[in-house]
């Protein structure tokens, strides 16, 4: 195991935190609405902000990154499973609010279709880089495809008893803010295969 970060851990932790960031969002929005107690919905949130190389275990990096993926992925998914049970109207308010989330991490609005697809892979979970969840399929001046080789997202959500496709539909609004400032969308027909493309 590497004894040492390298900028790609930097960009794994980097993602984290942006997810960190929309759970804090969602709670925060949570507790004003009146549909939890403040105190019940901290326990979703991390107050963890140092730098990275403060806080890791560098005898194993790769095991401590894949250790907190997986509790943001959790967090996220029973934080919104437990505000949408029995209420499912609240999805369109946390839809919104992963839009404004991901508007706040706009891509330049000047940026090609291979270098937003680049810029959507520093800024979603998707697993660990080694897990090759993307794989591009082809690239022209104005629109890039890839497939998705693996579902790492939906066992976060069944293990809480919530639903995938809730993730589905918060990530998409939060790709949809990322790209507010382009002329780009991502569009796909069977949650596999992708197109970045102008609308």
């Amino acid at each position: 195991m590497s004894m040492f970060l390298a900028p790609i851990h930097f960009m794994v932790y980097g993602k984290n935190q942006l997810q960190e960031q929309l759970i804090a969002e969602i709670a925060k929005r949570a507790a004003a609405e009146g549909w939890a107690e403040a105190s019940a919905l901290d326990a979703y949130c991390s107050r963890e902000d140092r730098p990275l190389d403060a806080i890791i275990d560098v005898s194993n990096i790769h095991g401590w990154l894949s250790k907190s993926i997986a509790d943001v992925e959790h967090r996220l998914a029973a934080l919104v499973t437990e505000l949408l049970f029995g209420h499912p109207e609240r999805l369109a308010v946390l839809e919104e609010l992963a839009y404004e989330v991901g508007r706040e991490q706009a891509a330049p609005a000047d940026a090609g279709a291979g270098e937003l697809f680049q810029y959507l892979t520093t800024h979603l979970v998707d697993g660990m880089p080694c897990d090759g969840v993307n794989m591009m399929r082809d690239q022209t001046a104005e629109t890039f495809r890839w497939d998705k080789t693996a579902d790492v997202h939906s066992h976060y959500w069944t293990e809480v008893e919530g639903s995938p496709a809730v993730y589905q539909a918060l990530r998409s609004r939060f790709v949809a803010g990322i790209l507010s400032s382009t002329d780009y969308e991502v569009s796909t027909a069977d949650g596999i295969s992708f197109v970045l493309q102008k609308a």
